[in-house]
């Protein structure tokens, strides 16, 4: 999980390196303990967070699927141990209490750079979080939220949104070059 990176102010290179290092010790105790590269990295989920920063969200996304993916190959993993499965949560460190309705488009923007990128799972913050428990109305917002994304913009019928884009792959490349 990078939330406690993310959530701390980490950057986005330093979130994913760290997630990434525990993942890489996490395999080795496992691997230790006598399970095999394969079955014990192809049952990991990461949870991520994704920040306001849309163009950097989604490259960090893509950005961890490579380097996962280059990390369990150099392990002897086989193709499907090298597929990353992520969950993703908004941020809870750029919600504001004194405006609460601002994190509903906080929060959507950093969904929509999510699914973008490439979630598997998404956790949308109650835009209220900041201030009170959430009720049904801040419930209903941010189950909202997902629906249209996936009902009304269709973005889960797109394999890869961002791919071809010039400006996401140099991002990721560039972004998986800083953090390796």
């Amino acid at each position: 999980s990078d939330h406690p990176y993310n959530n701390a102010g980490a950057s986005v290179t330093e979130s994913l390196a760290f997630s990434l290092a525990t993942a890489v010790e996490y395999l080795r105790q496992m691997e230790s303990r006598g399970i095999s590269v394969n079955d014990a990295a192809s049952r990991v989920v990461f949870s991520v967070s994704v920040g306001p920063s849309l163009f950097m969200e989604i490259a960090k996304l893509r950005a961890a699927r490579e380097l996962w993916a280059q990390i369990i190959q150099a392990a002897a993993g086989n193709d499907t141990a090298q597929r990353m499965t992520i969950h993703v949560r908004t941020s809870s460190a750029n919600v504001t209490g004194i405006d609460p309705y601002v994190n509903m488009l906080r929060t959507t923007g950093e969904a929509f750079a999510a699914v973008v990128g490439g979630c598997d799972s998404l956790h949308v913050g109650f835009f209220d979080q900041a201030v009170r428990q959430p009720d049904q109305f801040s419930r209903r917002i941010a189950r909202n939220t997902q629906l249209i994304l996936r009902h009304e913009s269709h973005l889960d019928r797109i394999i890869d949104p961002a791919g071809g884009s010039y400006f996401i792959e140099s991002l990721t490349n560039e972004l998986a070059q800083k953090t390796w």
